[in-house]
């Protein structure tokens, strides 16, 4: 079987399972199983696959028929500037989450050795996206998942970012003893209302953990909380920056307002979702 053949078959199962985009996952899986870059795939589609190639492509194609997460079957996802280990234990990471580590690094901009805690830190991607665009800054990852935090540490050894402290606990109880001294603190918080649940995408309701999509005081109640916490733990002028979901804005914001923040703004993302949301303690 050519390349050609190999990507028209996979892309095919993958269309008849109801796989949202076919064409890319094919050619993704492929590139995955080859080795190979996109350039590669085009120029060499009379190539024939070697038959172990072939049978692992069509192992991972049916991995993702079933809607397994293409990331669970690849190992991977990229974020910001880099490539995430990725598993089960882990949300995979969101294209739209890239902008708290922007809205983050413009706020840092002109402070010295700024201090940050990035809040449900999962796989490490924000945490360690910020630590790698500024290397005098001390970043903190905290989760209420050891799973999670030991496949923020792996990703943490293989970026070269073991500086970056890790910490398993609520919220930001295990980072009390930064009291007043937090520049940033950053979150993308489970905001899933348990009504929508069902309705989620297969490949997110059934693969990714619970525990990061359901927050367990409702969409709402981590927010009040994240918020009242940081105020204690930020330094006067310090920020809070949290992602939110559709719709959820407004009532995030008055959320903020009341625990104490000030000068309350929303960024939203390409698709004009107010999607960050952010304050800063006076």
């Amino acid at each position: 079987m050519t390349v050609s053949q190999a990507l028209r078959q996979a892309e095919h199962r993958l269309r008849d399972a109801g796989v949202p985009e076919p064409a890319l996952d094919a050619e993704l899986l492929l590139r995955h199983v080859l080795g190979w870059d996109r350039a590669a795939v085009i120029a060499r589609g009379a190539d024939n696959v070697p038959a172990a190639a072939e049978q692992r492509l069509f192992a991972a194609v049916d991995e993702r028929a079933a809607r397994r997460p293409l990331q669970h079957v690849t190992g991977t996802q990229a974020f910001w500037r880099h490539e995430f280990l990725v598993t089960p234990d882990v949300l995979v990471p969101r294209p739209e989450t890239e902008m708290l580590v922007e809205a983050a690094l413009e706020l840092m901009r002109g402070l010295e050795a700024p201090v940050v805690v990035d809040v449900g830190t999962g796989s490490g991607c924000i945490a360690l996206s910020i630590a790698a665009e500024r290397p005098d800054a001390a970043v903190h990852g905290v989760d209420v998942s050891a799973a999670a935090l030991a496949v923020a540490r792996e990703n943490a050894r293989r970026l070269g970012q073991a500086g970056v402290e890790l910490h398993e606990g609520d919220l930001l109880e295990p980072v009390a003893h930064l009291g007043g001294r937090v520049d940033i603190v950053v979150s993308n918080p489970p905001y899933v209302d348990p009504g929508e649940f069902p309705s989620l995408a297969p490949e997110v309701r059934d693969h990714e953990p619970r525990r990061a999509l359901l927050a367990p005081d409702g969409p709402y109640g981590i927010y009040r909380r994240l918020a009242e916490a940081s105020c204690r733990l930020l330094r006067p002028g310090g920020h809070l920056l949290a992602e939110v979901g559709r719709g959820m804005a407004a009532t995030v914001a008055e959320s903020f307002r009341a625990a104490g923040l000030a000068g309350i703004q929303t960024r939203p993302d390409l698709a004009g979702i107010p999607r960050v949301v952010s304050g800063h303690r006076p």
